[in-house]
């Protein structure tokens, strides 16, 4: 059993990674914790307490984590996730309640309850893990690894022409968490461009709970219609669950060790994620980076689960 604390910011995305973790038996998922990105950190957590009902997962605590980013203005993409964040989907109010400690202060208790235990997955910007390694630089070694759905190497970015939507609004926190010295991986667009969730793969949801089925068709129809009108994609795609997936089906990825750096202040480039290939700065690896996929094998893994929640 993986003991997980799901760092998010939800997000039509994030929110078919929590169905994909609620109908995980391999998963322990400790805690939710919610920051800024694609829409108000206010929004977020409504849209997490929502989820964790609609998953049937209410008893993991849900923490309000960072509003703004450490050093740039506050981005959200409401074009892409809708006014509310999670598309045409309506969910009703909660009953759910917000835990306190706030969010950095969770992450950093669990990490001393459970050490080397806990996994980070980390799906929307860095802000909080930057504030919890700030505020407590002793949870570096504890932690046993980081997985983030973040940046890109060869295809283009998703906020600018070179960096990916959760580099890009908080680019000082992914730096602060690649070098922080972590057991990480990065899930990359590279990889998560190529799973591209469709009309077809809706209608074998046919045998889902119908809320659960409803929920994915309503939220995925209004990001379909913006990948359609944005980038010319017939389908969306689904990012964040393919770094859940991974922790319950590594082999779905093939990871390389690279030395991984963040600009943080070209004027073109700024949020942009390099990778040293070929070893020209002669620095040892910081991450492993997710750089091939198996895209069927994704897919029938994500609409398998869907079918047990």
């Amino acid at each position: 059993m993986q003991r997980i604390i799901l760092d998010t910011d939800p997000g039509i995305d994030d929110a078919l990674a929590f169905l994909l973790l609620a109908a995980s038996p391999e998963i322990s998922l400790e805690a939710i914790t919610v920051t800024h990105g694609n829409t108000s950190v206010d929004k977020c957590t409504e849209n997490a307490l929502k989820l964790v009902e609609l998953a049937g997962i209410s008893h993991v605590p849900v923490a309000r984590g960072a509003d703004q980013p450490l050093v740039k203005a506050l981005s959200v993409a409401e074009e892409t996730h809708g006014d509310g964040g999670l598309g045409y989907a309506v969910l009703p109010a909660s009953k759910v309640q917000i835990v306190e400690p706030k969010a950095v202060d969770l992450i950093i208790e669990l990490i001393h309850k459970y050490p080397k235990e806990i996994t980070l997955l980390c799906i929307g910007p860095m802000t909080n893990i930057a504030l919890a390694i700030l505020k407590d630089p002793s949870i570096v070694p504890l932690v046993k690894n980081v997985v983030s759905m973040g940046g890109t190497f060869h295809f283009p970015g998703n906020s600018t022409p070179d960096s990916e939507y959760n580099v890009f609004c908080d680019p000082e926190a992914f730096d602060i968490v690649v070098r922080a010295g972590f057991d990480l991986t990065i899930v990359p667009l590279d990889v998560t461009y190529q799973c591209i969730f469709t009309k077809e793969h809706l209608t074998r949801l046919k045998e889902v709970k119908p809320s659960i089925r409803e929920f994915i068709e309503d939220s995925t129809r209004f990001y379909m219609e913006f990948h359609d009108e944005y980038q010319a994609i017939d389908g969306c795609a689904i990012n964040d669950p393919l770094a859940a997936a991974i922790l319950v089906k590594p082999e779905l990825v093939s990871l390389r060790d690279y030395y991984v750096t963040v600009e943080l202040k070209g004027e073109h480039t700024r949020a942009k994620t390099s990778a040293d290939h070929f070893k020209t700065l002669n620095k040892q690896p910081n991450a492993k980076v997710a750089m091939e996929v198996d895209v069927p094998g994704f897919m029938d893994f994500f609409i398998e689960r869907m079918k047990s929640l």
